[in-house]
């Protein structure tokens, strides 16, 4: 494509003085990119303003990119030495949709998309609609937290500069990848930081899913009201929506009848009875049987089959491939390992770590064991976030594990003395476990926790940490394999 066909598109948004440009016009490019790791020789480099842009920029200038666009100050990359030229620009988010329709328009056209969106359970939901399509012959990839993801279940490597909902031309190349192999469906997850900064503004979704709402993120939203409207912003972008109707915040988007919900008279309904679950659509009532546990997996299953009807799937098909599919990983996992017995839950917002340990608490008392939950303080989200965490954790935990994680720079320290001090006073803080990371907590309930008494629950984000700037590999499975091979050694 032509230089001349890139700067005409965006005309309106760039800013011109006598020293914002100076682009040779007879170059060509082949692709638009935001990650300077990926630029090739007849690339495009946009740029979006931050504290690191100046480093990016630097680092962009040894590929030699045709060009680059950025919104940072204006002639701020004067001082870059390189034959590279720059252009200016006032909104980035409007040129980078722009961009991406210009580019990959012809790709996004063949795909249909399923989006969820909601504080809890994105991952778990936009999982099991993608299993549910895969089991009905539908083509379909996922992408998310855990990653992205084929119709085979195959994780595709792709490279991110965010962990769950891709970046614009990141997510458009995403698309591309699976446009050209003949897919059907991409079911993504929508996070309120995403949906803010309009990176899948380009994307006209089949149906929207909006699983549920409580406080979240405010380091970045600062206010609930702000973080409620970037949520409500997805069904501007979708043809129809799935509502948690007992949601109130959600409510008003619900234009039509077709929602679900526990405790109101939906079209769509589920119960939970006897460890049983069982949906309603419309006078038709169906008994599930499934071969997980965990409430939250049984309520994210139940959005899924409605959110596929609603889509027009047949009934009986999606309850046929309900039978045999199993939960994501990490979510409700239960495994054993040399006869220690655990459940390892993604869970690490409050509300969700809250009843992550009511499941699990449960769960002990039907196999007649006791309960260890490792909670942990995430660095990274705050200390206001590990205070209500600590505040809405239940009163009768047997062994309570207490670790900070995904520290980044603060000092964990710190971060274990916020989580004792918010601790529920019915806790005996002289019988505590206490580790400063995930792995030193892991380690000290191999050795302290008998394994013949105790299920243990693991909750937090069990992935690579940020500690101190850099990435520490990590994954609990392997470390307790680790830990119990060094015991026993």
């Amino acid at each position: 494509m032509e230089i001349t066909n890139v700067l005409s598109k965006i005309k309106r948004d760039i800013i011109f003085d006598d020293h914002s440009y100076k682009v040779n016009f007879n170059k060509d490019c082949s692709d638009v990119t935001s990650m300077y790791q990926d630029i090739q020789d007849s690339s495009i480099f946009i740029l979006k303003s931050s504290k690191h842009s100046k480093k990016y920029a630097i680092e962009a200038v040894k590929k030699n990119p045709v060009l680059i666009i950025t919104n940072m100050p204006l002639n701020s990359l004067d001082d870059i030495k390189g034959n590279v030229y720059v252009v200016y620009i006032d909104n980035y988010e409007s040129v980078a949709i722009k961009l991406v329709h210009l580019f990959y328009d012809k790709y996004i056209e063949q795909l249909k998309f399923i989006a969820v969106t909601g504080t809890n359970g994105k991952t778990t939901t936009s999982h099991m609609i993608c299993k549910l399509l895969s089991k009905m012959d539908v083509k379909v990839a996922t992408i998310g937290t855990l990653g992205v993801y084929d119709d085979d279940y195959n994780k595709i490597e792709f490279l991110h500069s965010t962990p769950t909902t891709p970046m614009h031309f990141e997510f458009a190349e995403i698309i591309k990848y699976f446009a050209e192999r003949d897919y059907d469906y991409i079911v993504y997850e929508a996070t309120s930081i995403a949906l803010d900064q309009r990176r899948v503004d380009f994307i006209q979704n089949e149906i929207a899913v909006f699983t549920n709402f409580s406080s979240e993120h405010l380091e970045y939203h600062h206010t609930i009201e702000n973080y409620l409207e970037s949520k409500l912003k997805l069904d501007q972008l979708s043809k129809r929506s799935m509502v948690n109707y007992d949601t109130k915040e959600y409510l008003k988007i619900c234009n039509d009848k077709y929602h679900f919900s526990n405790n109101n008279d939906t079209y769509y309904k589920y119960e939970l009875k006897n460890n049983k679950l069982y949906i309603s659509i419309g006078k038709e009532v169906y008994k599930l049987d499934v071969l997980f546990n965990g409430t939250h997996n049984y309520i994210n299953l139940a959005t899924s089959i409605f959110t596929l009807h609603k889509l027009n799937f047949n009934i009986i098909d999606i309850l046929k491939a309900v039978e045999t599919m199993k939960p994501p990983a990490h979510r409700f996992e239960t495994f054993e390992i040399n006869d220690y017995q655990f459940i390892l839950d993604f869970a690490h917002t409050p509300l969700a770590i809250k009843e992550s340990i009511e499941d699990a608490l449960r769960y002990a008392s039907n196999i007649d064991k006791q309960l260890t939950v490792m909670i942990t303080g995430v660095g990274l989200r705050g200390y206001d976030k590990i205070e209500s965490t600590m505040k809405l954790i239940p009163k009768y935990i047997d062994q309570v594990v207490l670790a900070s994680e995904q520290v980044g720079y603060e000092n964990e320290n710190l971060i274990i003395d916020t989580m004792i001090k918010n601790l529920p006073k019915t806790y005996d803080l002289n019988n505590l476990i206490i580790g400063k990371s995930r792995k030193e907590a892991i380690e000290k309930i191999i050795n302290k926790v008998n394994k013949k008494e105790n299920i243990i629950l693991l909750t937090g984000i069990n992935e690579p940490q940020h500690y101190r700037g850099k990435l520490i590999g990590h994954d609990d499975k392997t470390y307790i394999t680790k830990c119990i091979n060094h015991e026993r050694g």
